[in-house]
């Protein structure tokens, strides 16, 4: 199945997890910030580096200043209509965020494992919770509908598998592409222009120009494009790296979670919070296997806003937890396609990539799944033929 934002699940490889950032307080009137670099292991990097800080940016200012730049190797280069339709996918995201960023992007057809279509590698980074809350809380003070941010925990507590801890210092993890969105410069200069590498796998049926529909048995391009860009965006999820360790039979004491996991709690129970005081104190849920929603608090003040989120590759659901729960018709970010299916950027991810510091200008309407083939074919897929994982 398609990794997640690790080339290997959870795993952290070093060319993924860049380095480690230790940045001042964030707060609305900082205007620099001394950025000091240290690698994924033990070894410091003595260099350092000066960078800044911009608070939240006026949504109405930058209409069409976020950019995702493609970089193909030869062979996604020489297969114009491939590159063509990760671009229509760019677009479909650009047309919803409006933070003056620049998101680069490696991109390369090559041979994947089997049943992955595709596969994402985010440049990931972290910081210590204080300095990462800080700068989503400044993002969200120009969105009034964005105020729940505001009621994240000065001190969060995380549902663990024993064994399992954050450590003696809460990290949270971020892409650095999310990183840019909440308001941190000199990334490129500090970790290289990457913001992360996709693959397209070259041994399945790709269609690559949905517009007329998806060719019986193919896979649409766009559709697998475009879930993948999410995950470099952000939507990623450190339960994903608890249940790789699990899978191994050994525990961590290093899990950092996500700006996306401060919205992951378990669905029903005591811990499914239902008021923003709850919201506050409730225990954020990085267990594999237990169902869990990404949460938020509407207008009222009570819970309505939940989304349900796969539990886990190994040790949950079968699926990697950086998506939403599978074949509920919930966004892009769901784990899974079919054959002839055509999914578009719903507003579930949209609101997700809100609430972690993007600017969303333009809310896309729900969608439903478009099976473009003949039902005779779907149910033949369903029956015969193993369902073709789109895994993070």
């Amino acid at each position: 199945m398609l990794a997640s934002h690790c080339s290997a699940l959870g795993s952290r490889p070093a060319q993924i997890v860049a380095a480690v950032f230790a940045l001042a307080v964030l707060l609305p009137g900082a205007a620099q910030a001394e950025l000091s670099l240290v690698d994924a292991g033990t070894h410091s990097i003595t260099d350092s580096i000066v960078t800044s800080f911009s608070p939240g940016h006026s949504v109405a200012n930058y209409l069409g200043a976020f950019d995702i730049v493609i970089n193909p190797n030869a062979t996604l280069a020489g297969n114009a209509p491939a590159l063509a339709a990760f671009n229509r996918a760019a677009a479909q995201w650009e047309a919803i965020i409006a933070d003056p960023i620049t998101v680069n992007i490696d991109a390369r057809l090559a041979s994947l494992g089997p049943g992955i279509l595709g596969s994402t590698a985010a440049v990931t980074l972290s910081a210590d919770y204080y300095s990462i809350g800080s700068a989503m809380y400044v993002d969200s003070l120009n969105e009034p509908d964005d105020a729940i941010v505001g009621a994240l925990p000065l001190n969060p507590t995380f549902k663990l598998p024993a064994g399992f801890s954050t450590g003696p210092q809460l990290n949270l993890s971020l892409t650095k592409a999310n990183a840019k969105a909440l308001g941190f410069t000199g990334l490129d200069g500090a970790f290289g222009a990457s913001d992360g590498s996709i693959e397209f796998s070259n041994n399945f049926n790709f269609d690559f120009d949905n517009s007329n529909g998806v060719t019986p048995g193919a896979f649409d391009f766009e559709t697998v494009a475009a879930h993948e860009i999410g995950h470099l965006l952000g939507f990623i999820s450190d339960v994903d790296y608890v249940d790789f360790v699990l899978s191994l039979n050994l525990t961590a004491d290093d899990v950092m979670p996500t700006t996306l996991d401060m919205f992951r709690f378990e669905n029903g129970g005591a811990d499914d919070p239902g008021t923003v005081g709850e919201f506050t104190t409730t225990p954020r849920s990085l267990e594999p296997g237990v169902d869990a929603v990404l949460d938020q608090i509407n207008d009222s003040g009570e819970s309505d806003a939940e989304v349900r989120l796969s539990t886990g590759l190994t040790q949950g659901d079968g699926r990697q937890a950086s998506h939403w729960k599978d074949s509920l018709g919930l966004g892009i970010m769901d784990p899974t396609l079919f054959p002839g299916e055509i999914v578009g950027i719903g507003p579930n991810d949209a609101r997700a990539l809100d609430l972690i510091g993007y600017e969303i200008y333009s809310v896309p309407e729900a969608r439903a799944y478009l099976l473009l083939s003949t039902v005779a074919c779907l149910v033949g897929w369903r029956a015969a033929a193993k369902r073709r994982h789109r895994g993070a």
